[in-house]
């Protein structure tokens, strides 16, 4: 009993710890916490070559050449798309200033009492420097040069992750397979149980996520291109990003769709056109993504992932959001646990 105790207030412990150590260096986490979400995706693949007799050594740094090499083919590829998408639609915009300030900023005014025309001008300081944003945004690359030591800590990190995804990938079970061993004898059985049960819930979650997110990304952009959107890709882009909070992606999405159709002169075909593109991506995302690359093996209510997320950026700031859904997870598989643990326990207890 008193060993059961000792072990419970160390796990207390360290959970107070850990909630410290969020709250004070929660910024310094932040390329931690990432470099370990990219080696947990990363580590089946590397597990399966390692188990085809490949070295583990030379099987991390073919993941990581692969990893590295998508990241980037992504960024040359869609991200000058999306740049002059998002120079159109400002063009766009600016268009529909005169009527804008001459008739909604009056009305809004006089009804609500809230002054908008300060978008007014952010449009215009905008349109002014369209050429500037066309090579990546001078006016932003100038503040940030001016902030050097903000410069210096973004560069120490995109230097950093890499470094740190590659040895928590090349050590992974080895670390997993030290905790175990540090455990007490009795500990480890249902332990390995309980921490295969959370990886198969953080894994179906992120990696079939990240698989419907790019499936939701890629039906927006084509059916929105279909229907003659001109900046398609960046906003089927944005809303299947989006869609890793339940629903933030579908009305996001459905939002910038319907304003950018009108401000490139679409009728009432063409926003109708939208919600159909959009009511045909929830079905396919419902009836279609979520069943295939996730199924019901995650166990997190969509309302329990949105509360996790807003809780943990409350609390921990960027870092709360990367760990929230990870955190969710294990909360999920231990209230299970001790759920059926209490049934087995006190059989009589539970309503025939």
């Amino acid at each position: 009993m008193s060993c059961k105790r000792t072990w419970l207030v160390f796990f207390l412990l360290v959970i107070v710890l850990v909630a410290l150590l969020l709250h004070f260096l929660g910024s310094m986490l932040i390329p931690f916490v990432i470099a370990a979400l990219l080696a947990f995706l990363a580590n089946p693949a590397v597990r399966w070559m390692v188990s085809h007799h490949i070295p583990r050594t030379l099987a991390t740094s073919f993941s990581f050449i692969v990893i590295l090499l998508a990241a980037g083919g992504l960024v040359l590829l869609i991200i000058p798309l999306i740049e002059q998408e998002g120079v159109e639609l400002l063009h766009a915009i600016s268009n529909y200033l005169p009527l804008w300030n001459s008739q909604a900023v009056p009305w809004i005014r006089n009804h609500f009492g809230v002054d908008v025309s300060t978008f007014s001008h952010l449009v215009q300081s905008l349109k002014l420097h369209l050429h500037s944003i066309r090579r990546l945004t001078t006016p932003l690359l100038g503040w940030v040069t001016r902030s050097s030591l903000f410069l210096v800590g973004i560069l120490f990190d995109m230097i950093l992750i890499p470094i740190l995804t590659f040895y928590l990938l090349k050590d992974w079970d080895h670390l997993v397979e030290r905790c175990v061993i540090e455990l007490p004898e009795s500990y480890r059985t249902p332990t390995v149980r309980l921490g295969g049960e959370i990886d198969k819930v953080l894994s179906a979650f992120f990696r079939g996520q990240l698989l419907v997110m790019a499936a939701l990304a890629l039906s927006y952009t084509l059916g929105l291109s279909l229907i003659g959107l001109h900046v398609a890709l960046l906003i089927g882009c944005f809303a299947g990003l989006m869609s890793f909070v339940p629903y933030l992606g579908f009305f996001s999405g459905v939002i910038l769709a319907l304003l950018a159709m009108f401000l490139q002169g679409g009728g009432p075909l063409d926003l109708l056109g939208v919600l159909i593109v959009f009511a045909v991506g929830e079905g396919l995302e419902s009836f279609v993504y979520i069943p295939f690359f996730i199924g019901g093996r995650t166990h997190l209510h969509p309302v329990a992932v949105i509360f996790a997320i807003l809780a943990g950026g409350t609390l921990f700031g960027f870092v709360g959001v990367l760990l929230a859904v990870p955190c969710a997870a294990v909360l999920s598989v231990l209230i299970r646990e001790a759920i059926h643990r209490f049934r087995n326990e006190y059989p009589e207890s539970i309503p025939s």
